[in-house]
């Protein structure tokens, strides 16, 4: 068969690689301009306790001129220094969600960037395929955990607004810190705080457009202002953003459709966050701060599907409301308050106290005839929600203790949650079984030096768990779930080391073990048979993980190479239901993950900065006796990151990466619609941004700077990894086109 070029798809791609050569020119002519200076590489050199290439510069707000009692009121239960972390633990800082934010506004995508072995975006409001190292983390904002503890919705990474964040901490495997958890890790977020000055404004204006159909509907204008400073004791900061998404366009310029039940086309997006901070009594800070966002989505186009045999993609269509529709939607707010004090009554033993309170609502996609077994009419229609409401306490000690023969300190403290979680439809039946947890636990961690080049490091949490269920009754199946309290109780322990080899090469090794409850409501919602949960309690999932390697930092280069693999007693297995194809059959199964994460960022002549990443995993589960490839549910495609960035200017740069998403095809006898065993195909994108620090132009100091960015710089025409994996027929949907994004910021 003759290959005929689709005539969008060339005029795209040149379009795109004008636009990318342009930046590639202009960089020259910019710095042409520049007078030397001793500072005008804009990459800085890696601080020596960094423990991961992501982490090349310390966060500003834990510079050691700051108060210790400000530092200890932010949400992080990380040391000091993260050199002596016996697992791996990631910090991306500010100025790398910048550049991020130059290509994306989507935060998974930024993450997925920076973070070898996290999955890659879904490009919707729905990450239900995030993984890390084969399991969903769990995800905090200062601390407070967001992500859905009784029903996965997926929406906690479409919450957060990248303007908001300082830094983003990734810790791997498991910890006595945090409980609830899947054994892959925790992603805290940790918001912004004041600035020095009275006030300090900035406003940012720009937009995004489909260079493969560059038309009105491709626009994604953004918007965001903020306002921070410090008066006296007190501190404060507060921004809001907006963007709009009309539509999404692929490589040859044809509208994407949207993704089942996480639609982000024909949406708005606004968020405010607020923060005030008081520092009194030498020793002590007092701190609130409010975060809202809300999403909201009209589908105003609906699909054909397409087909994965033949390699057609999903096509949109105009698709007006259905009867009782409305629009889908992400409704969230999140409050939080902290007390800290260096020093509690004088000894060497610092405090923190937190409260929060947390309210999520979740509008997903109108379904026709989902509950199939209700008499022909409306009833067999739904649209469902998604309603929790969360609030709890957290109180840290952190101990030195002095009294050792060897440095030591210890980290101890409560924790408590108590999480209300409902999911109905919009017309008031239950769709989900209502529940609510309430979670107490205890933890104390010990980290020393029993000699020099080694420390050690030890954890233990105890974690007791009360888990209401209401009765419920079935719309897919007509049977009953007779529901009732169920207590869990679990005391999960972790034990590491770090040897210092040389001054430059560390030895870390670690184990660690997590628990989690499973999702109830997900799993018994289309139960076949009557059911007593109290007499046949689903399993609490442990989950034990180790992972040892090698980390390097020394010479302007900062690497590291890891091999992990965990187990867990009882995950969840998602299978096909014939009976019910729109929703998948949950059964409890033991399974295994191991890989390996490899991590390099190199720095030279103070300007120039190269990065690369590999990352691989793979897995298997367990059911009935026999052991079976893991679901691409949970083991992404193996990937490669490269990176290479020219600082020419002070606070100016030039960059250039590249993503090489590999091939995998673990269920080669897979129909399509058999969820979650699709093939991977192979594909590779790249783009490319610039950064101008307008004020630095000698003809024109113009205040301001401005980012120019074009992502999928070469068009690739591709299937998104959540399409493959996903492997249904209505989601196999390609990935956006090439997209120019343009913004201008200004500080006041």
């Amino acid at each position: 068969m003759k290959n005929v070029i689709n005539p969008r798809f060339s005029a795209a791609l040149k379009l795109s690689a004008a636009v990318s050569a342009a930046l590639l020119t202009a960089v020259p002519a910019f710095a042409a301009n520049e007078t030397p200076a001793a500072d005008a590489g804009a990459v800085p050199v890696p601080e020596a306790q960094s423990t991961n290439p992501a982490s090349d510069t310390p966060p500003s707000d834990t510079a050691p001129s700051q108060p210790l009692a400000e530092i200890l009121v932010r949400g992080s239960r990380l040391p000091t220094s993260l050199a002596t972390m016996p697992q791996s633990v990631q910090v991306v800082n500010t100025r790398q969600l910048e550049q991020q934010m130059a290509i994306t506004t989507d935060v998974q995508t930024m993450l997925a960037n920076t973070v070898p072995g996290l999955s890659q975006s879904s490009y919707s409001t729905g990450e239900t395929l995030l993984s890390l190292r084969g399991r969903k983390p769990v995800i905090l904002i200062d601390g407070v955990p967001v992500t859905s503890t009784l029903n996965d919705t997926g929406r906690e990474l479409s919450m957060i607004s990248a303007e908001d964040i300082s830094e983003v901490e990734v810790i791997r495997g498991s910890s006595a810190l945090y409980g609830q958890s899947e054994g892959a890790g925790f992603i805290n977020f940790l918001t912004k705080g004041g600035e020095q000055g009275a006030a300090n404004f900035r406003t940012e204006v720009g937009t995004g457009v489909s260079l493969a159909n560059p038309s009105a509907d491709s626009l994604i204008p953004y918007f965001s202002q903020s306002a921070a400073g410090t008066l006296n004791d007190f501190d404060y900061r507060a921004g809001a953003t907006f963007t709009s998404i009309r539509s999404l366009y692929d490589a040859n310029g044809d509208r994407l459709p949207p993704p089942v039940g996480s639609a982000i086309e024909n949406s708005q997006t606004a968020s405010a966050f607020a923060k005030g901070g008081y520092n009194f009594g030498g020793d002590q800070r007092l701190e609130g701060s409010f975060y809202y966002d809300k999403e909201e989505s009209w589908d105003r186009y609906g699909e054909i599907n397409g087909n994965i045999l033949t390699g057609q993609a999903a096509q949109a269509i105009p698709q007006p409301a259905a009867p009782g529709e409305v629009p889908q939607l992400n409704d969230e707010t999140l409050a939080n308050l902290v007390y800290a004090k260096s020093s509690l009554f004088g000894s060497s033993t610092s405090l923190r106290v937190q409260t929060y309170y947390y309210k999520s609502f979740s509008i997903f996609q109108y379904t026709a005839k989902r509950f199939t077994l209700l008499p022909p009419g409306p009833d067999q229609n739904a649209q469902t929600e998604n309603d929790t409401h969360k609030y709890g306490a957290r109180a840290d000690f952190n101990t030195k203790l002095t009294f050792l023969p060897f440095d030591g300190t210890l980290l101890w403290g409560v924790d408590y949650m108590h999480d209300h979680t409902a999911a109905p439809t919009v017309d008031g039946r239950n769709f989900g079984i209502p529940q609510t947890l309430s979670s107490i636990a205890g933890f104390a961690q010990l980290q020393f030096k029993p000699i020099d080049p080694l420390t050690l490091t030890v954890g233990v949490r105890r974690e007791h768990d009360s888990l209401e269920v209401s009765n419920f009754f079935s719309l897919f199946t007509l049977v009953t779930v007779t529901g009732g309290k169920l207590p869990y109780d679990a005391t999960p322990v972790n034990a590491g080391f770090v040897f210092n080899l040389t001054k430059s090469l560390d030895l870390f090794g670690g184990y660690s073990q997590g628990f989690n409850i499973q999702q109830t409501s997900q799993t018994f919602r289309s139960w076949p048979v009557n059911i007593d949960l109290t007499v046949d309690k689903p399993p609490p999932n442990v989950v034990d993980s180790f992972e040892g390697g090698l980390r390097w930092h020394g010479n302007g280069v900062t690497a590291s190479a890891t091999g992990f693999y965990n187990k867990s007693s009882d995950a969840i297995a998602y299978s096909y239901n014939p009976a019910f194809p729109q929703d998948p059959a949950s059964s409890f199964t033991p399974d295994r993950v191991w890989g390996v994460e490899l991590e390099s960022l190199y720095h030279w002549a103070d300007k120039w900065e190269a990065g690369l990443s590999y990352a691989w995993m793979n897995g298997k589960e367990q059911t009935k006796g026999v052991w079976y490839p893991l679901q691409d549910r949970y083991i992404p495609p193996w990937t490669i990151d490269a990176h290479l960035q020219y600082g020419f200017a002070p606070g100016s740069y030039l960059r250039i990466q590249t993503l090489y998403s590999g091939s995998r095809n673990a269920f080669p006898g897979a129909a399509p619609n058999i969820f979650y065993e699709g093939q991977y195909h192979s594909f590779v994108l790249t783009d490319i941004s610039a950064r101008f620090d307008l004020s630095n132009i000698h003809s024109a100091r113009i205040p301001g700077d401005i980012t120019v960015s074009v992502s999928n710089a070469f068009n690739k025409l591709y299937f998104t990894a959540f399409s493959q994996g996903y492997n249904t027929n209505a989601n196999y949907i390609r990935g956006p086109g090439a997209m120019l994004n343009i913004r201008y910021g200004v500080s006041y």
